[in-house]
């Protein structure tokens, strides 16, 4: 398998590279800048079979946009991509998130290129690669299935010009507070949730959710819609 990799640092894509080439790994290495993103995915697929690709692109000019961003046209492709990042919060609720129903494995960078037994990264690596395909095949591990749930949002922020919304998801944890942009939310519905923060200092949707997720960070929200009335400890058993 050759695998493409994108990463706007040079000296961290060429360690990568070694490091894959090390476990029987072809490797290409993305050079070029790109301003769009159906440019650069259509450049990955015709140079590789897979693709290892950093969070963060624009830093050294790789890229005018995120790593994440190219993660939903690949999984639509069903083209095996993994995401690296250096794993903040901050990156996974600003960023990430809203896109991570279409991203089925993250990997820390230092699983890939700070592990000393070699057999290790190699496993992971195809393990990773096994999991893309599984879900292309519409099989998903209970941990990434989505199911149709009540989502408490307490608040509405605004952080560096976006919109961001603060929920509990009472059939995952209902007391860790998660958050993403509010943008994923339906305009009409994000208003009626305005309309309702406002007057009571919360509001309810339902979402479709991994509630099997065992990490904030792997939580995904999709397909929002509007959820009955409730009184305040309904949907919390």
């Amino acid at each position: 398998m050759k695998i493409a990799i994108v990463d706007d640092e040079e000296k961290a894509r060429r360690q990568l590279a070694e490091t894959l080439e090390l476990v029987g790994f072809e490797t290409f290495i993305v050079e070029n800048s790109f301003d769009e993103v159906d440019t650069l995915v259509q450049y990955i697929q015709e140079n590789a079979q897979a693709v290892i690709c950093d969070y963060q692109l624009s830093t050294h000019g790789l890229a005018s946009f995120k790593g994440s961003e190219l993660m939903p046209s690949l999984y639509t492709s069903k083209f095996p991509s993994i995401l690296i990042t250096q794993y903040n919060e901050h990156e996974i609720n600003d960023s990430i998130r809203k896109y991570r129903d279409k991203i089925p494995v993250i990997l820390e960078r230092h699983d890939l290129i700070e592990l000393y037994d070699i057999d290790i990264v190699a496993d992971k690596i195809n393990k990773s690669f096994e999991t893309c395909e599984q879900e292309f095949q519409g099989i998903m591990s209970s941990a990434r299935r989505p199911h149709r749930t009540l989502v408490h949002i307490v608040d509405i922020t605004i952080d560096s010009g976006e919109e961001f919304a603060k929920v509990f998801v009472p059939s995952w944890n209902r007391h860790h507070a998660v958050r993403f942009p509010a943008s994923q939310i339906p305009e009409d519905l994000l208003t009626n949730v305005k309309l309702h923060l406002k007057k009571n200092n919360d509001s309810w949707l339902i979402a479709r959710v991994n509630t099997e997720a065992e990490k904030s960070d792997d939580l995904y929200f999709t397909l929002f819609e509007s959820a009955p009335e409730l009184d305040d400890n309904d949907g919390l058993a």
